[in-house]
């Protein structure tokens, strides 16, 4: 999905929302939109930390969309996780944080949100949803002689090829 797309649906969301929540809605809406900032720390990830450009690192995600339907293509963004969601809900409810709870709620609503774009797309098995998931699947590419790392190594090499324009 699209950065668009997220807030107009993370907008409407966190507005239907308010009555429930109050100004945690706020919280809701803040997590269903910052949690895409671990796609910007995937990038500088996989550039070896040598870019921290906003504007390189869209069209990084661009190019990487070309990729989409290639056998070895297998991500997983830290924020999107299973280990990372969860937390937050247990912690939520250890602490009784509507804050928390509206941050966890903002959390599995986008990657619900994503869900349902890679399953319209018929590619939902691009993204790992656990870090578990991940590195079965990773040495189960491995084991087919697939490397999954290699889509984004060539995504970088072809940003930095034409100097962050395509």
């Amino acid at each position: 999905m699209t950065v668009k797309d997220h807030v107009i649906l993370s907008s409407a969301a966190s507005l239907a929302l308010w009555t429930e929540l109050g100004f945690d809605a706020i919280f809701f809406w803040v997590a269903a939109i910052g949690i895409d900032l671990d796609h910007y720390i995937d990038y500088i990830w996989h550039n070896g930390f040598t870019d921290f450009g906003i504007k390189k690192m869209f069209l990084y995600h661009h190019v990487l969309e070309r990729f989409w339907g290639r056998s070895e293509f297998l991500n997983v963004v830290i924020f999107h996780t299973v280990e990372f969601v969860a937390p937050l809900f247990v912690i939520s409810y250890w602490t009784g944080s509507t804050a928390l709870f509206a941050l966890s709620l903002g959390l599995t609503f986008h990657i619900a949100c994503d869900i349902v774009f890679l399953l319209r797309l018929r590619i939902f098995l691009i993204r790992a949803h656990s870090f578990t998931e991940y590195f079965i699947r990773k040495r189960r590419f491995e084991n087919r002689g697939l490397k999954p790392g290699s889509v984004f190594a060539e995504a970088i090499k072809i940003v930095n090829e034409t100097g962050g324009e395509i």
